[in-house]
């Protein structure tokens, strides 16, 4: 059945209307003479609807005419109507025929570079580095040497292990993989102390083996040695052990800051203007010229690339520009709202800089100081937290 859509598509359709009273010896003929009729529908015994191929009309309207029934075409569809509809348009063939050109010389060309199993390094930092080597948008695909690229790039950046160039259609694909540090692998038998790793104010410590060289209470400095892979004994003297031991440290941090209860802040309105934006390649269309109707305003940039499969992408990006109006407006805050509004901003400053989301609530501790003024608040966060600061370190 697929097949026959097809094929009428191919060859070129025709939807027919057939009126008259001998409708019954007219559909026996067409059954007789293999005249295929797609989607027949009988409105009743006079009147049927049906599509034929373009090429069983003539035979069609003979057989309707020798069984006295009226024949009317209400639709042409199909590939021949289309090249003949269009086939005296001599600027629509030309059109075609620069189209095909121009998507054929498209297909040369790098249009698109596309980024995969990057975390620590950025896209954007890759992409700069193969375009140093000549991986760049808009450059001849028959230029580039994806091996020795490759090749080049590792040999220079000790921080990818490796990298893989593949263009397919008009994309780029570059896959890395980053070298992951390795944690120093103690042998238990080799000789080691146990140092700090941050500075911190040590507030446990349980020794299994060594010699502990501070206590509860002392400041360390990262890269101190805590304990000390010696043992002394009454009747062996001193042995050089593998240290062992559980050591905590205690660290503060804190921000502070001061409002003010009545504060200028920027609102949304909810009102936009949306403009677009076709590049083709360097070359920018504005579709709205002219100034934003908003005096103040943010401005949201999506874009995307056209492309006609998965990896053939075209020198065109569409640009979609949205303005979101802001008014500037007085807010007037009481003293929980403002306490609040601190508390939280205090937070994020210190998850950003410390992130103390990654310690566990056992081991960290939250103290809020407000401070009232006549004008507004002073509030300052503190956060104590204990982790394991002891790790070890081969004796030389």
């Amino acid at each position: 059945m697929l097949f026959r859509i097809i094929y009428m598509f191919l060859a070129g359709s025709v939807s027919i209307v057939v009126e008259g009273f001998f409708i019954e010896r007219f559909l026996n003929i067409c059954r007789n003479k293999k005249i295929f009729l797609q989607d027949l529908h009988r409105e009743n015994n006079t009147y049927i609807k049906a599509k034929i191929l373009k090429s069983d009309f003539k035979e069609i309207a003979s057989i309707a005419k020798k069984t006295k029934c009226k024949v009317k075409i209400e639709k042409k569809s199909g590939v021949p109507f289309f090249i003949g509809k269009y086939r005296k348009r001599k600027v629509f063939a030309v059109a075609v025929l620069v189209i095909a050109i121009f998507i054929f010389i498209m297909t040369k060309f790098i249009w698109n570079i596309e980024v995969l199993g990057n975390e620590k390094i950025s896209s954007d930092e890759i992409i700069s580095l193969v375009g140093e080597y000549g991986i760049e948008i808009g450059k001849l695909k028959s230029k580039i040497d994806t091996e020795k690229i490759s090749n080049s790039i590792r040999l220079k950046r000790e921080d990818l292990s490796w990298i893989g160039i593949t263009v397919k259609g008009t994309n780029a694909i570059i896959t890395v993989e980053e070298i992951t540090e390795k944690p120093e692998i103690i042998d238990k038998n080799n000789i080691c102390n146990i140092v700090a790793s941050k500075d911190a104010i040590i507030s446990k410590l349980v020794v299994q083996s060594g010699t502990a060289r501070v206590k509860e209470g002392d400041e360390v400095k990262e890269g101190d040695v805590l304990v000390e892979g010696i043992m002394e004994g009454e009747h062996t003297g001193a042995r050089y052990v593998n240290a062992e031991a559980d050591v905590f440290g205690k660290n503060c941090y804190e921000k502070e800051k001061k409002e003010e209860f009545v504060q200028n802040e920027t609102t949304k309105t909810g009102n936009e203007e949306k403009k677009n934006e076709i590049c083709i390649n360097k070359f920018k269309i504005n579709f709205n010229k002219g100034v934003s109707k908003f005096e103040n305003y943010d401005t949201i940039v999506s874009s995307r690339k056209v492309k006609l499969f998965s990896n053939f992408y075209l020198p065109i990006e569409i640009k979609k520009i949205t303005n979101i109006e802001l008014a500037n407006e007085q807010k007037k805050y009481s003293e929980e709202e403002l306490k609040a509004k601190i508390e939280k901003e205090l937070d994020e400053e210190l998850e950003k800089e410390y992130e103390i989301s990654k310690y566990e609530d056992k081991y960290k501790k939250r103290d809020v100081v407000v401070n009232p003024k006549e004008d507004g608040l002073i509030v300052k966060v503190t956060y104590e937290v204990q982790e394991e600061i002891g790790i070890k370190k081969n004796i030389d």
